[in-house]
C-alpha cells in the first residue's frame, strides 16, 4: 500500500480481509458515525443532498443561537441503525486478538441537554450490542490534559476515545506519550481526511499504519422526500426539535 492510499471496504468481509495483514499486538481503532452506526432518517442517506446538515450546523457554531441545545436535542432524539448488522460480532472477535477501541470525533463533557457525552455515546453503542476493550492503562475513565485552552479536551470512557476539540491524530499522539508505541495501528473510518491525519501521526513514531476506508453507508438503500427533509431541517434549526421520517405528517 502506498502512503497516499488506504484499503477500501464496503462489507464486514472486506474489513476482515484488510485486517488479516495485521501482526502482533496491534492497536485497532474504529470510527463510530457512518462507520458503525448512522441516523435512521433517509435525510442522512449517502446520496442525500441534505446529509451534511449536522456538519453544516457545527461549522456555523459562532453564528447559530442555542447551538449546543440544538445539537444535543438532535443527538438525544434521532434514531440510529447499524451500518452493517455484523459489526457487533466483528468487534467481539477483534477484542480477542487486539486492544480494540472506538475513536469518535465529537464534543466531550456536557453539551446542551446532555450532561455527559461520554456516557451518552457509550449507552448508544451498548444498545446496538457494541462494546470495546473497556480500559486503557488500567483506567475506564480518563480526561487527557493538554497544553492549550481548547473547550473540549480528549477523553476516554469504557473503550471509547473521544477527540473533543482535537483531531484523531492528536489523540494518538497523547496515547504515544502515555505508553509505549504499539507495533502497529489500524483505523477503520468513513472519512479519508481522518485516515490521513492518523497516518501522519503514526509517522512521527515510525508506527506502521493500516487505514481502512469503510464505505458501508453507500450500500444502505433509501432516499429522502424533499418536503419531509425540508420540514425536518426547519424544525431542528428554528425550534430545536427533531422529527423522524415517520413522525412527519405534511398532509
Amino acid at each position: 500500500m502506498s502512503d497516499s492510499s488506504f484499503a477500501t471496504a464496503y462489507t464486514i468481509q472486506d474489513v476482515q480481509q484488510a485486517l488479516a495483514s495485521l501482526n502482533g499486538k496491534a492497536l485497532v481503532f474504529v470510527d463510530v458515525d457512518d462507520t458503525l452506526i448512522t441516523p435512521a432518517s433517509h435525510l442522512f442517506r449517502h446520496s442525500s443532498p441534505y446529509r451534511s446538515l449536522i456538519d453544516d450546523l457545527k461549522a456555523s457554531i459562532a453564528t447559530t443561537a442555542n447551538f449546543e441545545t440544538i445539537l444535543s436535542q438532535w443527538r438525544l432524539n434521532r434514531k440510529s441503525i447499524l451500518v452493517n448488522d455484523a459489526w457487533p460480532s466483528l468487534i467481539n472477535t477483534l477484542k480477542k486478538s487486539y486492544a480494540t477501541y472506538a475513536l469518535t470525533k465529537m464534543e466531550t463533557g456536557s453539551l446542551g441537554d446532555i450532561p455527559s457525552m461520554e456516557q451518552w455515546r457509550y449507552g448508544e453503542l451498548m444498545e446496538k450490542g457494541i462494546s470495546f476493550t473497556p480500559t486503557f492503562l488500567g483506567e475506564e475513565d480518563i480526561v487527557f490534559m493538554t497544553d492549550d485552552a481548547q473547550p473540549f479536551p480528549p477523553t476516554f470512557y469504557k473503550g471509547i476515545f473521544m477527540t473533543g476539540s482535537y483531531h484523531k491524530g492528536d489523540v494518538f499522539r497523547l496515547l504515544s506519550g502515555a505508553t509505549d508505541a504499539p507495533p502497529a495501528v489500524a483505523l477503520i473510518d468513513d472519512r479519508p481526511a481522518y485516515l490521513e491525519d492518523m497516518r501522519d501521526a503514526c509517522r512521527h513514531t515510525a508506527t506502521p499504519f493500516l487505514g481502512i476506508l469503510f464505505k458501508g453507508v453507500e450500500l444502505i438503500p433509501g432516499a429522502p422526500d424533499p418536503k419531509t427533509a425540508a420540514f425536518q431541517k426547519q424544525q431542528l434549526l428554528e425550534n430545536g426539535r427533531w422529527f423522524e421520517d415517520d413522525e412527519v405528517n405534511l398532509a
